[in-house]
């Protein structure tokens, strides 16, 4: 007779337990974690209680390490909750295996995430830097975009200007009503129907407590120049999200590769659009990977045309699309006439590339990137705001104005609408050889009580025109490059919102989350078993800092044997 398959007895003593290590496969993605964490200096990375102090009394703390161990797995195993990383470690087996079976606390686990914030931002940074050297990451080009992320912070804790003065006229509203209940019922000397006399007097007490602090949030707003305020999270924003509706939420930039769709660069803020970032998010993208020149590609809604200037100026090339569908980008510059040297040609140096556009020559680092330069002569208006000479100056009697070449230009009509009064000589304009306008002559408009005007001098000058011809084949694929990771983010994690409150531990709960995204990427690309063996290789270089491109390691780390021993400057 057929028997199901059976399984152990529950209460049957086993001679030879198994050991915990056993439980997990070679090829478990936790072991690339607990790789990376031993790897890492943690107390040079700045985590708390990361260097052992002289024994006190009470219990000892957890090693931080464990604690991080932990928050990675978790994250990757789509488990943002304390409570139920806390069960995870009672439960789990992989888990259990990581955190050699402890039990932290939820309160113990909570509590770590919230102090090291800085600290956590900085293990997401540091394995962005090992899958560079292992040549996951390219730095050549980025793809940024923005998605916004819900804050601790619901709706109804959040205050704009239309909405307390639609309170305000709510409030004032019920106040009136109350006001004439409270007449007519004096005149009637009785209660209302609904109210005593005290609850109506109590109930107005409330609404007068309220408009005075609906008028107090709206002169703080008036002095502090903000258009809103958040009451559980102050530092988030009521913003328009992709469905068309407003939630407050952060807006979360970041820097993605178009070819691994890893992400090298989180940065969280709180400005409800992407018109401006462009700058300020890929200078300091730059500096963290490391990189002198790269190009970023976006999307229209980054088109702002003085932050895109500002990125050609600092060795970005922009990659962004118009609204208005033109072919390329036109910027203008002051034209300075200096030498430009060939080691300034060949510098990646943002004050060398800057001056070189400024002379009018393109960088070698531009060459070949969409970008062409020339110096053209153009007409330009220099106000001269000094000297009776270079004025319009009205006489005794108001009927006309002497010119600064001295004719006489008389008063032609009435500007009613502007309170204005016009003056004009077409015969005298015709002779005059000062040209203080473009026009066939010359007309002056004086407010009512002014007497002087003062002209603008017409000047040519030589401008620098770039010319920036952004590549439509980047263009085309940057959607699918930049929303994997955001959908992935919010799919296959839950991340559509925030756990923490405040920008820098918000950033430390989305650098968890990009962290997870980030591994699962690795390892779909290696494996758990070479990514291992290559983190090892790298051990020493990842304690000391060294990521830069060394030319053994990176030899070693794509060979397919190494040698025992690596030698590091």
């Amino acid at each position: 007779m057929m028997q199901y398959i059976e399984g152990y007895d529950r209460y049957q003593i086993v001679l030879f337990p198994e050991k915990i290590d056993d439980l997990v496969s070679d090829d478990n993605p936790v072991r690339v974690i607990d790789e990376f964490v031993n790897d890492l200096d943690l107390e040079s990375i700045g985590f708390t209680k990361a260097r052992l102090v002289q024994a006190r009394a009470g219990r000892p703390s957890y090693s931080p390490e464990c604690l991080l161990k932990l928050y990675i797995y978790g994250y990757f195993k789509k488990v943002r909750s304390s409570r139920k990383l806390m069960e995870m470690c009672r439960s789990n087996i992989d888990a259990i295996w990581l955190m050699c079976r402890l039990m932290p606390d939820f309160r113990t686990i909570s509590d770590f995430r919230k102090d090291n914030v800085d600290a956590i931002k900085k293990v997401f940074k540091a394995f962005v830097k090992i899958c560079i050297e292992l040549d996951l990451y390219k730095t050549e080009v980025g793809v940024q975009d923005g998605s916004k992320f819900s804050a601790v912070n619901s709706k109804d804790n959040n205050v704009t200007e239309p909405k307390l003065e639609k309170k305000l006229q709510v409030a004032e509203e019920k106040i009136n009503k109350y006001l004439e209940e409270l007449d007519k019922n004096d005149k009637e000397e009785s209660d209302s129907q609904e109210y005593t006399k005290e609850e109506m007097a109590e109930k107005l007490k409330i609404l007068k407590e309220r408009k005075e602090h609906y008028n107090e949030l709206l002169k703080k707003m008036k002095e502090e120049g903000v258009t809103q305020i958040s009451f559980t999270d102050p530092e988030s924003k009521l913003m328009k999200t992709s469905k068309g509706g407003f939630d407050v939420s952060y807006n979360v930039q970041i820097i993605a590769d178009p070819q691994s769709h890893m992400v090298g660069f989180v940065e969280v803020t709180n400005q409800c659009n992407d018109m401006g970032l462009l700058s300020p998010v890929m200078t300091s993208a730059k500096e963290e990977l490391g990189v002198d020149v790269m190009e970023v590609v976006a999307d229209k809604g980054y088109e702002d045309h003085a932050d895109m200037l500002d990125c050609i100026k600092n060795g970005i090339i922009p990659h962004v699309p118009s609204k208005s569908r033109e072919r390329s980008y036109e910027f203008e510059l002051d034209y300075k006439g200096m030498e430009i040297t060939e080691e300034m040609l060949n510098s990646t140096e943002s004050e060398c590339i800057q001056a070189c556009l400024e002379a009018g020559v393109v960088p070698n680092v531009y060459k070949y990137k969409g970008i062409e330069i020339s110096v053209q002569e153009v007409e330009q208006y220099v106000s001269n705001d000094t000297g009776s000479q270079n004025c319009f100056t009205l006489n005794e009697e108001g009927t006309s104005v002497t010119c600064p070449n001295g004719s006489e230009l008389g008063k032609v009509s009435r500007l009613h609408n502007k309170n204005k009064t016009r003056f004009t000589s077409r015969s005298a304009c015709k002779k005059c050889t000062q040209k203080c306008t473009t026009s066939a002559f010359q007309q002056v408009d004086l407010k009512d009580g002014q007497t002087i005007l003062h002209t603008k001098k017409y000047q040519k000058i030589n401008k620098v025109k770039i010319t920036l011809t952004p590549d439509k084949e980047k263009i085309r694929n940057r959607k699918m490059v930049v929303e994997h990771p955001f959908g992935t983010i919010k799919r296959w994690c839950d991340g559509s919102y925030t756990l923490l409150i405040g920008p820098k531990k918000v950033a430390a709960d989305i650098s968890l989350l990009f962290l997870g995204y980030n591994l699962k990427r690795a390892i779909s690309m290696l494996g758990v078993q070479e990514l291992k063996e290559k983190m090892r290789l790298m051990k020493e270089v990842i304690k000391k800092g060294y990521f830069s491109y060394f030319f053994q390691i990176s030899k070693i780390l794509h060979s397919k044997s190494a040698p025992p021993q690596i030698a590091f400057l």
